[in-house]
C-alpha cells in the first residue's frame, strides 16, 4: 500500500500533465475539424444537366417462318425500324460552374457584393437574409467555391458556410 501511495505521489504531476495535453489536443483537433473538411466543395456540387430523351422506339423483330427443307435452314430476316423524328421538344439544361474566391475577412456583406459580380445571385439583400435566417452568418468561410449558377440562395449559402 505504501509503495502505491509513493508511485501515485511522484508520478502526479505527470498524470496531470498528461490529461491537460490530451484535453488541449482534442479541443484543437475537434476545432480544426471545422476548419477543414475533407470532402471538396467542388465535388460536392457536381450536378449532371438532366436531358428529356423521348421514347426511342426499339427495334422490332418480325416473325419470320423457318422451314426446313433438305436439313437446310433458310436465314432469318430483321426488318429494320425506320428512324420516325419526334416532336416531343428535347430540353437540354445547361449548368454554368463559376469558381469564385472569397478573401479571409470578407463580411456576409463582401461575400453578397462577390456573388452578385459573379451573377450568381439578383440581389445582395435576400441573401443576407437568406443567411441569417439560416443561422450561417458567423460560419461563412473564405476560400475558393464551385458554384454552379441554377442554385437557389439557400443552396449556395450552405455551400460557402461548407455545409453541403
Amino acid at each position: 500500500m505504501e509503495k502505491i501511495k509513493d508511485i501515485l505521489h511522484d508520478f502526479n504531476d505527470v498524470f496531470i500533465a498528461l490529461i491537460i495535453a490530451g484535453l488541449m489536443f482534442g479541443v484543437v483537433a475537434w476545432n480544426l475539424g471545422d476548419w477543414f473538411n475533407k470532402d471538396s466543395i467542388a465535388s460536392a456540387i457536381n450536378t449532371v444537366p438532366t436531358v428529356e430523351e423521348s421514347d426511342i422506339p426499339k427495334e422490332q423483330e418480325e416473325d419470320s417462318q423457318k422451314t426446313v427443307e433438305e436439313g437446310i435452314e433458310e436465314p432469318v430476316e430483321k426488318e429494320q425500324p425506320e428512324e420516325k423524328p419526334s416532336t416531343d421538344p428535347i430540353q437540354v439544361v445547361v449548368v454554368d460552374n463559376k469558381q469564385i474566391t472569397i478573401p479571409s475577412g470578407t463580411s456576409g456583406g463582401g461575400i453578397a457584393r462577390i456573388l452578385l459580380e459573379n451573377d450568381l445571385i439578383d440581389n445582395t439583400q435576400e441573401f443576407i437574409q437568406v443567411v441569417e435566417s439560416l443561422n450561417l452568418a458567423s460560419k461563412l468561410k473564405s476560400g475558393t467555391f464551385e458554384i454552379s449558377d441554377n442554385l437557389t440562395l439557400e443552396e449556395i449559402a450552405k455551400i460557402i458556410a461548407g455545409q453541403k
